[in-house]
Formats: structure tokens, C-alpha cells, sequence
């Protein structure tokens, strides 16, 4: 069986990095991890980790998420299978047993985190991008199967809008200001959104009136549409519902830890019936739950996997009808390479 490398890129966590690494190391795998110019040691602690942890650590000032996933991800040795991950989280052993579950498939894309190396690369790899690159990615690259699981939880807990991650990286009020902006352009361009779209997510009045700038400085710089009619975002979940695997079944996965998660907007797009329904199919119960202020599509191996949830809590969850007839979409969620 081909080798496997995990791989992510850090900037600024050196409270978090070494509970990650210990957590999704194992030692048949290779470990490269990107440092984005760290300023609070994370580096420096990578290092002396990469003594005890087979990890290959590179220093990349300046890059985005998506430029320092493609550099570590081109580092991994040709023919892995190479999964990324996530170094302000801490896994557990389901990530380790998809991953070995989805190898065993032998498929070029088996998991949206985990595929082969040299497939992905044949791809475009990541890009340059410091929001929305992960959607972007598995609408390009594509995965074969989609197992609802909760494989890690924050280190250290924070809410992940990109709000709050341009005031965790950015330096003074400025630095934050243009990061945001950065992000909200980069999240248009790698979500493919149309205008309609972005301006209905905009809450604030002030944001609203120069969101038809922003727009436009994201279509100069061009906006990566890999899907057909729809953004990548629409394309994304119609994905994961179209190839939901129940990992009870798969993996002998605990019901209580069996969640995935649509955002409802996108199931709406979809079709919140039909949406419902492929949650069923796979063996789930369908659910709409709150999550922060706003609305989700949830589907649960047991009511006790929406206590478990790691990350902006799930509450005043309703139960929801299923219906059969399939969305009204092209005849493809997104570039099919397979």
C-alpha cells in the first residue's frame, strides 16, 4: 500500500502545535508542516517537535493557508496517499481510522481531506488563498466518499468566522482591517459565489455599501468556478450528501459521534427535502438545529453526537421531513476527474 503523509501549515500557534501533532502522529506517516512566519515561537517549537515526531518543518513568511498547504503538500513523498490536517485541532482515533478506511479503497480521492498526493498536484494542488481554499480544493480535486464523523476538536476553543481570524493574525487595527478584506475576497473567489449571493450574507450596513468594490476586486482577480451553475459552496454539500457513508457501518464509528453538517442556505439551493432525504439514506436522522444565530441542516447517528459537537454550539434542533425528487441543478456538482 502506497505511503501516507499528513501535512498542514501553522502561523502563530505555539500554544496548540504540539497537542496536534502528537494526536495525528503515527509512525508509518510522514509529518510537513508549513510555518507561515510565526512571531510567537511556533517555529522554533517546531523544531525542537521534529526531533520526537518525524516531522519535516519549512518556513514560508507571508504565504496564505492555501500557498502553504500546496508547499507541504508538494513536499510529501510521490505516491502517498497525503491527508492535511488542521494545527490548532487535536484528533482522535477516527481520523486515523478513515484515513486507513479510505487508503483501503484504493481511490485517487477517497476523503476531502485525504488523497493521493500526485493526483491532487495533477490538479492545481492549493490555492492562493487564505479563506475559502478548502472549498475551492474539494470542488476541483473532488473525494469519493464522505464519512460523518467528529475527528478532532480545537485545542484551544475560539469562534472561526473570518472576523475573528483576521483580529487573532493580524497586527493593529489596519493589519486587521485589510486582513478581513483579504479574506473576504479570497472567500468570494474561492466559494464562487455570484454578487446576489455574497450581498445576502452581509449583515452590516456599512459592510453592505462596499460590498460591489470588494466584489469587483475579487472577479479582477478571478474567481474559480468549478461547478456548473452554482457555486462551489452548493456543489460542496450537494457532494458530501450525494456520498455520505455511514461510519457505524464503515468503521464501527460510536452513533453519538456520527454528525455532518450543511449550511442552510446551500440546503435550501439544494432542496431541504431532498437534502433530508440523502441524510436518511445513509442512515442518519435529519435535523434543523441553530447553530450561533443561524439555521443548519444536521444529520445525527443519535441526538447525543449534537451535545458532542466541538465546535459553535448546536441547539433547538427540530426534526425535519425527507422527500426523494433530486435538486434542480446541472447534472454535476462539480468537475468529475475521477
Amino acid at each position: 500500500m502506497p505511503g501516507l503523509c499528513l501535512y498542514g501549515t501553522v502561523l502563530n500557534s505555539v500554544n496548540t502545535v504540539e497537542a496536534s501533532i502528537r494526536s495525528v502522529y503515527r509512525p508509518d506517516a510522514e509529518i510537513v508542516v508549513v510555518d507561515g512566519g510565526s512571531r510567537d515561537g511556533t517555529y522554533e517549537r517546531l523544531l525542537e517537535l521534529s526531533k520526537d515526531y518525524n516531522v519535516k518543518v519549512y518556513r514560508l513568511p507571508g504565504s496564505t493557508r492555501g500557498r502553504g498547504r500546496d508547499y507541504a503538500l508538494r513536499m510529501c513523498p510521490e505516491g502517498s496517499y497525503a491527508a492535511y490536517f488542521d494545527l490548532d485541532d487535536e484528533y482522535n482515533a477516527y481520523f486515523h481510522r478513515a484515513i486507513e478506511w479510505g487508503m483501503a479503497t484504493e481511490s485517487q480521492r477517497p476523503l476531502y481531506y485525504l488523497v493521493k498526493r500526485d493526483y491532487a498536484i495533477a490538479r492545481g494542488g492549493w490555492r492562493d488563498l487564505n479563506y475559502a481554499e478548502d472549498i475551492e480544493f474539494f470542488t476541483r480535486v473532488g473525494f469519493d466518499y464522505y464519512l460523518p464523523l467528529i475527528t478532532s476538536r480545537p485545542v484551544v476553543r475560539h469562534w472561526s468566522s473570518g472576523r475573528a481570524e483576521a483580529q487573532r493574525y493580524g497586527r493593529g487595527s489596519i493589519s486587521r482591517a485589510l486582513r478581513l478584506i483579504r479574506m473576504t475576497i479570497d472567500d468570494i473567489r474561492g466559494g464562487a459565489y455570484s454578487f446576489t449571493e455574497f450581498a445576502s450574507t452581509i449583515r452590516r450596513a456599512h459592510y453592505r455599501l462596499a460590498s460591489p468594490l470588494v466584489y469587483a476586486a475579487a472577479a479582477a482577480m478571478g474567481i474559480y468556478r468549478n461547478a456548473e451553475g452554482v457555486s462551489n459552496k452548493v456543489a460542496y454539500f450537494r457532494a458530501v450528501l450525494e456520498r455520505l457513508v455511514n461510519p457505524v457501518e464503515a468503521i464501527g464509528a460510536d452513533p453519538a459521534d456520527v454528525i455532518v453538517i450543511v449550511e442552510y442556505l446551500p440546503a435550501l439551493r439544494l432542496g431541504l427535502g431532498w437534502a433530508a432525504g440523502r441524510i436518511a439514506a445513509a442512515g442518519l436522522s435529519p435535523l434543523v438545529c441553530k447553530m450561533d444565530t443561524r439555521d443548519a441542516l444536521v444529520g445525527v447517528g443519535s441526538e447525543e453526537a449534537v451535545r458532542r459537537w466541538p465546535r459553535a454550539p448546536l441547539h433547538s434542533c427540530k426534526t425535519i421531513a425527507v422527500t426523494s425528487p433530486a435538486p434542480t441543478l446541472s447534472s454535476r456538482s462539480f468537475h468529475d476527474h475521477s
